[in-house]
């Protein structure tokens, strides 16, 4: 009788102090479920779109096993919470809870690095749950998007903000020839940039090139001619053009007609006019002050890690943004690498359409030089709405 007596008086006061009240308010939700690729090593999973805030996470293995070797959970507040304990979790198990905090949080990311495993398959699901209170799902996450800065790597050997690396060329746009052409046009948009010198490199099958017209907005052209013939992967010489000029086209004449069996893919390859990325230089005056920096073409089929160089730029930007031309892609991850090594996660899950852009971003520590941008995408198959057949073109433009 008296140890009945005990425990409801121990029931009583739990209950008066909240804490069987806080524990019975909070529930278990699921934030994601992501497919991983346990060959990538390490992949940065968006958590930005769970409502509300939460108390504490874990994760839980589907569909395959999964070697962890590390994580980093990273906050709105960006705060963090790391585990570099190696653990392997078999297809429905879970881990115990982990970044458990009386506090409210906003998850952010999850950057997981994958053990090497054996007994690991090639894909898996991986499950993010939070642990969420009554006031967890009532809180609104605050609109403004935080960037993760992410230090130099550890013995890499990284230049200053005053020696950026040198980097002139950028792809001004691509196209695909059709099949048994002899004639093809490469169009490029309106004041996209004023150029000094441009060349065609083939990206997919063989080209015959003979001469090459180069077609300004004013009407004037300036002809050339093709040395040799081009196989994939490589490129003319570069031609000098006239640099006070806007590009309109680029038309293109071949000795022998293209591939009967596939498409052939070609781009149009520039360097910037003197002074036009300048502080004080011709570009700030057109597109309201936006400058094209540099481009890539995003593939078909998984995510393309990708590196985008960029155009030397001076004294650096405030602001970037992502252009997508041809067609729609899914972009999954920014990584905005400074002139000293600094790099800023922009996390990313989005689709962009064809003439859309994502942005703008603005840079921490602005102005800043970029030295390059890293981003993860594909070109979507499926696109009702395109301008080509051939993959989307990835533009990264800039602005003071």
């Amino acid at each position: 009788m008296f140890h009945r007596l005990l425990l409801v008086s121990l029931a009583a006061a739990f209950m008066a102090s909240g804490w069987v009240t806080k524990v019975e308010a909070a529930r278990w939700v699921r934030i994601t479920q992501h497919k991983v690729d346990l060959k990538a090593q390490e992949e940065l999973i968006d958590l930005r779109k769970a409502r509300g805030s939460f108390i504490g996470f874990r994760f839980r293995a589907r569909r395959g096993a999964i070697a962890i070797d590390s994580y980093v959970l990273d906050f709105h507040d960006k705060s963090k919470h790391e585990g570099d304990a190696p653990f392997r979790l078999r297809s429905g198990e879970r881990t115990r809870i982990i970044a458990r905090d009386n506090g409210e949080q906003f998850p952010e990311t999850l950057t997981v690095r994958y053990k090497a495993d054996s007994k690991t398959g090639r894909y898996a699901r991986l499950e993010v749950w939070g642990l969420q209170s009554r006031r967890g799902r009532r809180a609104r996450r605050p609109k403004e998007p935080v960037i993760v800065a992410v230090p130099p790597p550890p013995g890499r050997v990284v230049q200053t903000d005053s020696e950026p690396a040198s980097n002139e060329t950028v792809l001004i746009a691509g196209q695909e020839l059709g099949r048994e052409v002899k004639t093809g046009t490469i169009d490029v948009d309106q004041k996209l940039g004023k150029f000094k010198r441009v060349r065609i490199a083939v990206r997919e099958g063989d080209l015959q090139l003979e001469n090459l017209t180069v077609n300004f907005d004013d009407g004037s052209k300036e002809d050339f001619t093709a040395e040799k013939p081009l196989e994939a992967n490589s490129s003319t010489p570069w031609f000098e053009i006239d640099s006070s000029k806007f590009i309109k086209n680029v038309s293109l004449n071949l000795r022998e007609p293209t591939n009967l069996s596939s498409p052939t893919r070609i781009e149009l390859h520039g360097r910037h006019a003197d002074g036009w990325l300048a502080s004080d230089g011709e570009g700030k005056s057109f597109n309201d002050g936006w400058v094209l920096l540099g481009a890539q073409s995003a593939g078909f089929v998984g995510f393309d890690n990708d590196v985008i160089p960029l155009a030397d730029h001076g004294d650096g930007f405030a602001k970037i943004r992502v252009n997508v031309r041809g067609r729609a892609i899914t972009l999954n991850q920014l990584r905005v690498v400074y002139a000293n090594g600094e790099e800023d996660i922009v996390p990313v899950r989005s689709r962009i359409d064809a003439g859309d852009a994502y942005g703008p971003i603005s840079l921490r520590g602005a102005p800043r030089q970029i030295r390059e941008i890293r981003a993860r995408y594909r070109s979507r198959v499926i696109d009702k709405v395109i301008d080509t057949k051939g993959p989307a073109l990835v533009q990264v433009w800039a602005k003071r």
